[in-house]
């Protein structure tokens, strides 16, 4: 396509929900990079060109519509490597949106399913649209934009219950806008992750933890989001939201398997407690009286052997269902001759989860 040379990649942070996360690639489309009619002609499947040609209401929504789809498959494209027009996003039942794979060396529209289609999920505001693909098997996918010169008077009493306005008024007057967007952004990618939007309700969807520091953003769900989704009962969704230019970005991936169970990405203090309560396992008969602490170091303070490491890392392993490089981390322990600590053993499960060390995800921006 004509706009590929401009197309530019921005790293997450490492320590962020969404990353390192193999194989997922998020997309910023500021502007149309040619006349709509031409981009369409350049890009759409026939079933989308006839869509998108028929579309009734105002221009803008059609433009909107045309602009979120180019950037959807600028993501799609850079995991699956096919030309634009092969890849079709459709709606489900509940609109959201779907890829599959139309034209030569690939499957028939509505064939078989392709085990590398990825998860898409879609935003736009303000004519700047975003959009998230990531590859893996039952991997749901959420993200929402919103733009800060688009004031909204009071819609908190509306959007949020009394807690959740609480946690705004206890952050500085000139923050409350840009967090107001950031747990609205919050509330409506977890919607679309799920499947079904804010359909359940505003208040369905509970922000109960604010991290200004990481982005972080927890949900719960409630009331009719956890009627349609009761696997999730008891758990924190979290969400990662950012700051870019005028423009709030919420984003999650998570994995819902098909016997009903979901595996999150654990934040990095989640992982810690998990190491903190299996090294309180496993030292609970050792000769050790003092507590298990972040900083207790695994060899000179908790006693461990080389095969006690080894079975630690295989427990990790086992908890995360994820391999993880552990023999190297484990061999330049011995060749460094230096000891390890829980909380350094935290960083680097943190930073290997979900993926080998330097897929991270990308933000790709098209100008």
């Amino acid at each position: 396509m004509a706009y590929d040379s401009s197309v530019t990649q921005m790293r997450m942070p490492a320590g962020c929900p969404l990353g390192p996360w193999p194989e997922s690639v998020c997309v910023r489309l500021d502007a149309f990079p040619c006349e709509p009619s031409a981009l369409a002609d350049l890009i759409l499947s026939p079933g989308e060109g006839k869509h998108w040609r028929s579309m009734p209401g105002v221009e803008k929504r059609r433009r909107e519509w045309l602009l979120g789809r180019c950037a959807a498959k600028e993501a799609v494209r850079a995991l699956v490597d096919l030309p634009p027009k092969e890849i079709e996003i459709v709606a489900d039942p509940y609109g959201r949106p779907q890829v599959r794979y139309c034209g030569a060396g690939v499957h028939a529209c509505g064939g078989s399913p392709d085990p590398r289609v990825p998860s898409v999920s879609i935003a736009h505001s303000q004519g700047t649209a975003v959009a998230l693909a990531v590859l893996g098997t039952d991997t749901r996918v959420g993200v929402d934009l919103e733009s800060l010169t688009h004031r909204l008077e009071d819609f908190e009493a509306i959007a949020f219950s009394p807690d959740e306005r609480s946690l705004l008024a206890a952050m500085q007057r000139d923050l409350r806008q840009e967090w107001a967007l950031r747990m609205w952004c919050a509330k409506e990618a977890v919607g679309k992750a799920l499947g079904r939007g804010l359909t359940a309700g505003l208040l369905a969807f509970h922000i109960t933890r604010v991290d200004r520091a990481s982005g972080t953003i927890e949900v719960a769900l409630r009331d009719g989001a956890l009627a349609q989704c009761p696997q999730l009962r008891g758990k924190s969704l979290h969400v990662y939201t950012a700051r870019e230019s005028d423009f709030v970005f919420s984003a999650i991936i998570y994995r819902h398997y098909r016997n009903g169970a979901v595996r999150m990405r654990p934040s990095r203090q989640e992982i810690l407690n998990y190491l903190l309560q299996k090294m309180g396992e496993l030292t609970e008969d050792w000769d050790y009286p003092d507590p298990v602490r972040a900083e207790s170091k695994l060899f000179t303070e908790l006693g461990f052997e080389s095969l006690d490491a080894v079975v630690l890392c295989t427990a990790i392993q086992e908890h995360y269902q994820t391999p993880m490089p552990f023999a190297e981390l484990l061999a330049e322990i011995g060749q460094q001759q230096r000891d390890l600590s829980i909380d350094e053993l935290a960083d680097f499960v943190n930073t290997h989860l979900g993926g080998p060390a330097g897929t991270g995800s990308a933000t790709r921006r098209v100008q």
